[in-house]
Order: structure tokens, then sequence, then C-alpha cells
């Protein structure tokens, strides 16, 4: 009879103790099933690429892929899915049609692209061109080039260095690297002052403004520039004026750095060359194209529910690819993300919420507009709702696969990190960096001391290839790494919204 019992203890002591043993590991291996056994994030990043396209700000563009991701979110299960508008005078911009062509000494057709919020030409024109190297010195321009722009097209910049194409195009993150990046004991990199940030902006980005205020008053009829990229990549963004209240500048196109070099040869061999183009694009203002899309899955516990998980990222992109890598990917990896934790039937004890913000490629102004919103204006003390979000987790960063998470120089929240990626194995080296990465929306929500997070990820060919290029398109999305880190963003944010106590906000 003994021995019967102590058999029978045993066998309940094991049973228990692996019940509570692995129940998060249970839970894990649902997540895992759903995400990469079960997932259909690949077309759905086609499908948001392809069909919807650029999503410039302020644009029908934006708003239409914006009401697709709505409907996607509706169909996952996700509550409370609706838009806030961020910006009222933010308008939009279209590209109907135009053309770049050398005609003289001999035929080239020249790869362009128009930088965003740029006027038409009047119809097809041909010029001449002449070259400014340089716009630091205005004043050296104007004594320069005063009564020499008319009826030209002004070639801006100096024959750009060529990339080496012997150097890593596709980079993944070496052991060693990773390693380095965890043993890191401080930032190098420092925190920007939000507000400080986005009045430098307003001149940073406008240093162009100038110069072409100057081409325009002297009659010139064109711009073209180029950035240094790989072999016929254009990298092209734009003016940065997006406001109604900002200039319509003249036509601005940004071309690819072999053509341009050649162009600039041309006239320092004594050549003329002759350039034809033609422009036609449309201004518009509809605010109702200004949205931020917002979802959630609300949280179970009566008493941790009105605290809030936040995920995020920018949904606008720049016009000349379709933003699959600079950031509709992200988009669609936080939405799979979702989609998994609701198929696997997790009831989190806190609310998940997801943000997709615009015009961050303007000034986080989609981002800004909903903290400044929420929780409360840039120069005030954080309100009460602030403090309820346990953490914000923000993926942009392109298509590589998540190696770990920048800590932002929040050390206190090192063992949250530790014990989600530690669960996820093979998935992810789970590298924490003490460092800070800067550029991306993650910012603002830092700024209210909301623990705010963004992914370290192989830079694969973000840096190289797509970013802000022609060539940001889903042929560089690795499908394996889109899975993988859907199944890791599922995890952290179960894992952070059902935890017993909220991640440690920064000690100042």
């Amino acid at each position: 009879m003994k021995l019967l019992f102590s058999t029978v203890l045993s066998g309940f002591l094991f049973f228990n103790g692996y019940t509570q043993t692995t129940a998060d590991e249970i839970q894990l291996a649902k997540i895992r099933n759903a995400g990469l056994l079960q997932s259909d994030a690949m077309n759905m990043v086609k499908e948001f690429t392809d069909v919807y396209g650029q999503r410039l700000t302020g644009t029908r563009e934006y708003l239409a892929a914006a009401k697709w991701t709505a409907q996607k979110m509706k169909e996952i299960g996700l509550q409370n899915v609706h838009f806030e508008n961020y910006c009222n005078n933010c308008r939009g911009w279209n590209v109907k049609s135009f053309n770049v062509e050398m005609v003289a000494p001999n035929y080239m057709h020249i790869m362009a692209y128009p930088l965003a919020m740029t006027k038409s030409t009047a119809g097809l024109v041909e010029a001449e061109l002449v070259n400014i190297e340089s716009f630091k010195d205005m004043n050296a321009v104007k004594t320069q080039f005063s009564g020499k722009l008319k009826g030209k097209i002004v070639l801006l910049g100096t024959e750009p260095r060529q990339y080496s194409l012997t150097d890593t195009i596709l980079k993944r993150f070496t052991e060693e690297e990773l390693e380095s990046k965890e043993e890191q004991l401080n930032p190098v990199v420092k925190p920007l002052d939000l507000q400080a940030q986005l009045d430098d902006w307003k001149i940073t980005d406008h240093r162009d403004k100038d110069i072409l205020a100057f081409a325009e008053k002297e009659g010139a009829i064109a711009v073209l520039k180029t950035t240094p990229k790989l072999t016929g990549i254009l990298q092209v963004q734009g003016t940065y004026n997006y406001l109604e209240s900002d200039p319509k500048v003249l036509p601005y196109f940004a071309i690819m750095p072999e053509h341009f070099g050649r162009l600039v040869r041309l006239l320092k061999q004594g050549v003329k060359p002759r350039v034809r183009l033609n422009l036609e694009t449309t201004f518009y203002l509809e605010p109702e194209n200004n949205v931020n899309i917002i979802g959630e899955i609300p949280g179970s516990d009566p008493e941790l529910k009105d605290e809030v998980v936040l995920i995020g990222g920018h949904f606008d992109s720049w016009h000349s690819g379709t933003g699959a890598t600079d950031n509709g990917v992200s988009c669609m990896t936080l939405i799979e993300a979702l989609r998994i934790l609701k198929q696997s039937g997790v009831t989190p004890k806190r609310t998940i919420r997801i943000g997709l913000w615009g015009g961050e490629e303007q000034a986080f102004i989609g981002s800004v507009a909903y903290a400044t919103s929420h929780f409360g204006a840039l120069n005030q003390p954080p309100n009460n709702d602030s403090k309820k979000v346990t953490a914000y987790l923000n993926l942009d960063n392109g298509a590589g696969a998540i190696r770990g998470i920048y800590l932002q120089g929040n050390e206190m929240a090192r063992p949250v990190f530790r014990n989600i990626f530690n669960s996820l194995g093979s998935l992810s080296s789970g590298t924490l960096t003490i460092e800070n990465t800067l550029s991306t929306d993650h910012e603002t929500f830092d700024h209210y001391n909301i623990p705010s997070f963004q992914f370290l990820q192989d830079p694969i060919s973000y840096r190289t290839i797509t970013h802000h290029t022609h060539l940001d398109l889903p042929e560089y999305i690795p499908g394996e790494d889109l899975k993988k880190n859907a199944v890791i963003m599922a995890w952290t944010v179960y894992s952070i919204a059902d935890a017993d106590k909220m991640v440690p906000r920064k000690l100042k």
C-alpha cells in the first residue's frame, strides 16, 4: 500500500509540475504553429504593396491602403478598429506622367524619377545644362550664376563616387558583432530631444530651399540631382514641402548616378548636352487622407485591462517604389503577429493596441499627433494615460530577421527581454544592446518616458539597395525572416501583456 501510494503521489507531483512548468511552452508552441506553419503573411505583403503601391503622406493612395488594412484588422478579430486624423494641412501629390532623355550629343534615355511635391513642366521642354556643383554658399552661387539660368536645366552637384561592388551588399550580423553589441556597457548614440529634433528638421529637411527658389526665379526650367548608390539605383525621396502653405517647387528629378556622372563629364569636356523632359503632376488637399490606423485586442484581466502594450510602425512611404521594406513589411508583420495571437486563442491580461503611423518620413507627424492627443503636449509632463502604457514596441528597420532589441538606455528592462528571448531559442539570437537607435517613431513615445524599443534586425539589403529607392519592392523581403519576425513579435507582445508587472521605466 505504501508503495502504491508513493507511486501515485509521485505521478501526481510529476504531472502537476509538468503542467506548471510547460504552460508557457504550450502557448509558445501554439504561436509557432500559427505563425510558421499557417502563415499567409508573404501573400498579404505582396497584395498590400503590389495592389496599393506607394503610400505617400497626404495622398489618395495612402487612404486606399489604410482602408484595406483596417479591413484586414477587422477580419482577424481586432476590436475598436478606427482612424485618427494626424494632419489637416498635409497636401496630396501624384505623378501622372514623366520622361527624361538626353538628345545631344547623342541619345540616352535617362533613368530618373521626380521628387515628391514638385510642379509640372510646361509640356515637353528641351534645354542645355548648367552645372551648379554646390549651394553651401548661396551668395557665391548668386554671384556666379545670376542671369545664366534662364531656359536652362540645372545639374545640381558633382560627379558621384562609385560604390564598390566587392563590398557586402546583403549583410547579416555575425555572432561576433552580436556579442559586441550585447557586451556594450553604455550607449554611444545619445537620445535626442524630440522637440529640438522636430525644430531642426524644419531647417535640415529644406536645405535645398534657397537653391530651388533661386533657380526658379532665374528662369531655370528644371533641376536634376543624384545620390551615390549601387549600380543603377535611384534614391528619390522628396522636397519635404508637404504642407499646403509650402512652396510648389519647379520640376526636380533624381537621376541615376551613372547618368549624372556622364552629364557632368560631358560638360567638363566642353560638350553641351541637351536634355528633353516632361513632368505632369497634381496637387490637392484632402485632410481625410491623413490618418493613423488603430486597432486592439482588449485585455481580459479586470484590474489590468486598462494598461496597454502599444506596438507600431510607420505606414507611409516614399513614392518611387512600393514601400515594401520601408515600411510595408513591418506593418504586415505587426498585423500577422496579432492574427497569430487571435488564432492561438490567447486572452492577454493587458490590452494590446496597434498603431500604424502616417507621416513618419516627413517629421514623425503621425505618431506625434497620436501622442500629443493621448498623452499631452510635448512641452508638458506626461499625463496619467501615458503611465498606463507598459511598453511601446516599434518595427522599422527593413525586412531582415529580428536578432534582438535596442534597450534604448533602459537597463531596467533587460531582465524582461532576456526572459522573452530565452524562450524563443533558434528563432532569434536574442541580443540585448543598451544602445539607442534613432530616426523612427519610438523616439516619440520615449519622449513621454514610456518604455520604448526598436527591434535589432539584420540589415540585409536595406541600406544598400531598398531604403528610399525605386527598388523598395517585395523582391527584397525574405519570406522566412517575415514568418519568424511575426512569431517573435507575437510572443514578445503576449509576454509583456500577460506579465505580472509592467515593464520598468528608465531611471532618471
